[in-house]
């Protein structure tokens, strides 16, 4: 990603990994001088009910103690779902073991991971009648270790910016939301909303910049690539330019709100 970042000569990118904070350190020692690496994450968290919304955080201490607390416990928490899944597969004489989930890891094994898993490893075909449902929605009942203004209070502890990422899918069918719907976020403590988001086109980061102007909100934005490239080859990693002033933006917030060291 880094490598292909700086063959697209762009000035700054941001590693927001979900739930993790691992890759930052190797993204910086691959950078050269001209790209600069924002550290951040992208945290799972819940809000109203099972559906996870994802906060961004940007420009964090990745040393915070706080945050790293949270993060362990956000794994042990999946960790012992994961288990839990798996031997209830084992109860009604499938078989699928941790190792297995690994080819699908983004961060560590979770509920897509055991979907995937049972999909390709014919656990579902060789349930029995009645069960290949229940184990599906056992595994998407994936455990949040954080709620959205925790979230929030986590990222700003670590003296980074709060963003709500893609808020075009909050809600399905729904791609524009208005303020209103938005509101509660800014009540629980986000800095910003993501703009420039994956729409193909872009065609929806007019409404959401007028969206954040009307919260009185920052906005933040990205073309979210995960790495992964299309059979012809591409990535879609800068397709969503962000101007630089959005950039500097955060960064002055985030220099405002990061607590003062004793010297």
């Amino acid at each position: 990603m880094v490598a292909a970042a700086a063959e697209r000569n762009l000035s700054a990118i941001a590693i927001t990994d979900h739930d993790v904070l691992s890759g930052i350190d190797e993204a910086r020692a691959a950078a050269p001088r001209s790209l600069e690496i924002v550290p951040g994450i992208e945290m799972t968290a819940a809000w109203e009910g099972p559906r996870a919304v994802h906060i961004l955080g940007y420009f964090l201490d990745v040393t915070n103690p706080g945050l790293l607390a949270a993060l362990k416990r956000a794994q042990e928490l999946m960790a012992a779902h994961v288990d839990l899944v798996l031997e209830a597969i084992r109860r009604v004489g499938g078989r699928l073991e941790r190792d297995n989930l690994d080819r699908y890891r983004h961060r560590y094994a979770g509920g897509a991971a055991l979907v995937l898993g049972m999909l390709e490893g014919g656990v579902l075909r060789g349930a029995p009648p009645g069960t290949g449902m229940r184990l599906l929605r056992m595994a998407a009942a994936e455990p949040r270790a954080y709620s959205v203004r925790e979230a929030v209070e986590l990222i700003h502890g670590a003296g980074g910016v709060a963003s709500l990422a893609h808020p075009s899918r909050l809600r399905r069918g729904q791609p524009l939301l208005d303020a209103d719907a938005l509101a509660a976020f800014v009540g629980a403590g986000v800095d910003a909303i993501e703009a420039w988001q994956w729409i193909p086109g872009g065609w929806g980061s007019r409404h959401y910049l007028e969206v954040a102007q009307a919260l009185e909100v920052l906005v933040s934005g990205g073309s979210d690539d995960h790495g992964k490239r299309t059979a012809d080859g591409h990535m879609r990693l800068g397709a969503q330019a962000v101007p630089n002033e959005v950039l500097e933006a955060l960064r002055r917030r985030s220099a405002e709100s990061r607590p003062l060291r004793a010297s």
